[in-house]
Order: structure tokens, then sequence, then C-alpha cells
């Protein structure tokens, strides 16, 4: 089973977000969107464009200018299992 790498967002810094939905702007693929009190992230879509094109996308990241928003490391298998690598 081979598993394929991608980067995906994830928001690491809560109490500094100002909920001003940038970074849900700027996501060419629309992956994220805001729940209560949560960023909810279809990181599906997120490893289906990087596949897809080839190409990692980090303009929600960039688009954060608070620096709460960053990008880590995600694992996709063939089973369509989604998991974090390391922290």
């Amino acid at each position: 089973m081979s598993t394929k790498k991608f980067y995906s967002p994830v928001l690491k810094l809560k109490e500094v977000c100002h909920k001003c939905r940038a970074c849900i702007y700027a996501g060419p693929v629309k992956a994220m969107e805001f729940g209560v009190g949560e960023v909810i992230v279809d990181r599906k879509k997120c490893a289906d464009y990087y596949f897809s094109n080839n190409n990692e996308c980090i303009e929600c990241a960039s688009e954060c200018h608070t620096g709460a928003l960053t990008l880590q490391l995600f694992e996709f298998d063939e089973e369509n299992n989604i998991k974090k690598i390391g922290e």
C-alpha cells in the first residue's frame, strides 16, 4: 500500500485568530470553513489539489496575517484515510 504526503492547514493558535476569514477566501479549492469556534478543513480537497496539480497550495496560510494558521504534513493512503504526520 502506498501513502502520499501533502500539506494542509491547521489552526495552531486559536487565541490569535481574528476570524477575518482571509484564509477561507484565499484557498483555491475552498477546503476551509468556520464552524462553531473552530476552522473545519476538508483535507481530501487539499490532497486532491496537490495530487492533481503536483503543486502544494499555501494560499490559506500565507493570507493569515496573525500567524494562527500553519501548514502541517499529512498522509493520504489508497483507502482514503488521512492522518497528521508528527507535530
